[in-house]
C-alpha cells in the first residue's frame, strides 16, 4: 500500500530561481488545473505572486513511484492557505484564512487525502483564532461537507453597445485613458477604498494587480500587450475608478472587447465607466465574467434588455470556525434578538447561540453592535429546543454576509424553523448594507 508524505513549506528561491521543491509544487497545482507547463520564467514569476501574497504551501508525496511514472519529488496533492482581510460590512475588515490551490491527481484519489489536508489545516486556522476560512470552489459537490456554505455570487454578462446604446440619465464622464502599468500601482489603493464599500471583498491577491496592467495574460502566462485601460476622476479630480480590458480579436463576432478588471469606489465611477466601455469605437458587445448579481447596470440603461446574464456562478465560500468571534464582527442594523442551534460535524462551530442586536450597525464602523452568547455545546440538546433555527454550519456561512436568504433556505430544507417567523427575523438581521459581492477568484 503506498503511503503518503505531508510537508508544509513556504515557496523559495535559490540562487534567483525557484527553489526545487517550489518548482515541483507549481507543476503539480497546474497539472491540477489543466493549465500548459510554465517555462522557467513563467515559474519564477508565479513564485514571486505567491510570495507577494503570503502563501503557503501544503504537498503529499507517494512514498514509491514504478517506473515510468512522474518523479517522487511532484507532489500527488496540493493545498496552499494565505491571510486576506475580508469585508463583513460597516466597513468593517476581518483578517480570514484564505484555502487555495487544492488537487489530488486522478491516480492517488478516494485514499483521504483532501481530508487530510482539509482537516488539518482548518485545525491550524481555528487554533490560530481565525473567525472563518474562505475559498472559491471550481466544482460545487466538493466543499459543504467540510463546513463550508457559498456565500457571494456574481454573474457573468454580455453588453449589447451597438448603435442604439444609451444610458437613461447621464453621467459626468470624468474619464481618461491611462497607460495599463499607471494601475500597478493606482490599482491596489482604488481596491482598498472598494472593498471598504463593497461587504463580502477580500483583499486583492497580486495575480489581479499584474492583470490589469497588462503584465500577465492568464491563458498563456506572458505580458499582455492587448491591455487598453481608462480611470475615472471625482469633482476633485482624484481617481475613483477604473476599467482595464482588451479587444476579442477581429474574428470575434460581434465585434467584442473583454473586461478584465473593473473597479469603482463610487457610483458616480460605475456609472461612467459603463458609459466609457459604450462608447468605445468599433466595438458591438462588452464581456464581463465578475459583474455583482445585484448590479445596477441594468437600471443604468436605456433599454436594461441590452444587458445578458450567460451565466451565473456562486464565488466565496464560506467555513465558520468560531461563531461567536465571527458573528460579533459584522455589523447589525436592526435591533432583534434570535437563537440558532448550529451542527458541525468537524466540531468547530456545534452549538447553540444567541445572537442580540442593538441595530446599530448602520453608525457604527466599529464591532459592539451584536452581542453573541454561546449557549451550549450540544446543538441536538436541552437548550437547542428553544432554538429559533436549526442549521448546519454551511449554512451558517451562506447567511453570514447576508446574500443567502433564510427564507429560502428554509423552504429547501437547508435550515429548520423553530420558532414561527425565525426566518424573516434573520433575513432582516443578517441584511448588510449591500448584497455581497467579491470580485475575484482565489
Amino acid at each position: 500500500m503506498t503511503e503518503y508524505r505531508f510537508e508544509t513549506f513556504e515557496p523559495t528561491f535559490s540562487d534567483d530561481a525557484p527553489e526545487a521543491r517550489t518548482a515541483a509544487y507549481l507543476q503539480a497545482v497546474t497539472a491540477g488545473f489543466h493549465g500548459k507547463r510554465d517555462e522557467p520564467e513563467q515559474v519564477k514569476r508565479r513564485v514571486e505572486r505567491s510570495r507577494a501574497d503570503g502563501r503557503v504551501f501544503t504537498a503529499v508525496y507517494a512514498d514509491k513511484t514504478p517506473q515510468h511514472a512522474l518523479d517522487a519529488s511532484i507532489p500527488v496533492a496540493t493545498f496552499a492557505h494565505f491571510e486576506k482581510t475580508v469585508h463583513v460590512g460597516g466597513g468593517r475588515l476581518v483578517p480570514a484564512h484564505l484555502i487555495t490551490w487544492v488537487t489530488v491527481r486522478p491516480t492517488h484519489r478516494r485514499r483521504g487525502l483532501l481530508r487530510s489536508m482539509m482537516t488539518a489545516n482548518l485545525v491550524r486556522a481555528h487554533s490560530e483564532g481565525y473567525p472563518f476560512a474562505a475559498l472559491t470552489a471550481t466544482e460545487g459537490s466538493i466543499y459543504r461537507r467540510f463546513g463550508f456554505g457559498p456565500a457571494t455570487w456574481y454573474n457573468e454578462i454580455e453588453l449589447d453597445t451597438s448603435p442604439g446604446f444609451q444610458l437613461a440619465v447621464e453621467p459626468d464622464r470624468r474619464l481618461e485613458m491611462v497607460d495599463p502599468q499607471v494601475l500597478r500601482k493606482l490599482g491596489p489603493s482604488l481596491y482598498e477604498r472598494f472593498q471598504k464599500v463593497s461587504p463580502g471583498a477580500t483583499g486583492r491577491q497580486r495575480t489581479y494587480v499584474d492583470v490589469a496592467a497588462g503584465d500577465l495574460d492568464r491563458d498563456t502566462g506572458d505580458k499582455d500587450r492587448g491591455i487598453r485601460a481608462a480611470v475615472h476622476y471625482d469633482e476633485a479630480g482624484v481617481p475613483d475608478g477604473y476599467v482595464s480590458y482588451r479587444f476579442a480579436g477581429w474574428d470575434v463576432k460581434p465585434t467584442t472587447i473583454d473586461v478584465m478588471d473593473f473597479v469603482a469606489v463610487s457610483d458616480a465611477a460605475y456609472s461612467s465607466l459603463w458609459a466609457f466601455l459604450g462608447a468605445v469605437d468599433l466595438v458591438e458587445r462588452v464581456r464581463f465574467g465578475y459583474a455583482a448579481q445585484e448590479s445596477p447596470l441594468p437600471w443604468l440603461l436605456a433599454d436594461p434588455r441590452r444587458v445578458t446574464i450567460t451565466a451565473q456562478e456562486d464565488g466565496m465560500w464560506l467555513r465558520i470556525l468560531d461563531p461567536v468571534k465571527a458573528l460579533e464582527a459584522r455589523p447589525y442594523t436592526v435591533p432583534g434578538t434570535l437563537t440558532l442551534a448550529v451542527t458541525d460535524d468537524m466540531g468547530f462551530a456545534a452549538g447553540v447561540y444567541r445572537i442580540e442586536s442593538a441595530g446599530t450597525g448602520a453608525r457604527s464602523a466599529e464591532p459592539g453592535d451584536g452581542r453573541v452568547e454561546k449557549l451550549s455545546d450540544d446543538p441536538a440538546g436541552k437548550q437547542a429546543q428553544d432554538a429559533d433555527l436549526l442549521l448546519d454550519v454551511s449554512e451558517l456561512g451562506s447567511l453570514f454576509l447576508g446574500g443567502a436568504d433564510p427564507v429560502v433556505l428554509a423552504r429547501a430544507g437547508r435550515i429548520t424553523e423553530r420558532t414561527p417567523g425565525a426566518a424573516i427575523c434573520a433575513r432582516s438581521l443578517f441584511a448588510l448594507e449591500r448584497a455581497p459581492y467579491a470580485p475575484n477568484d482565489f
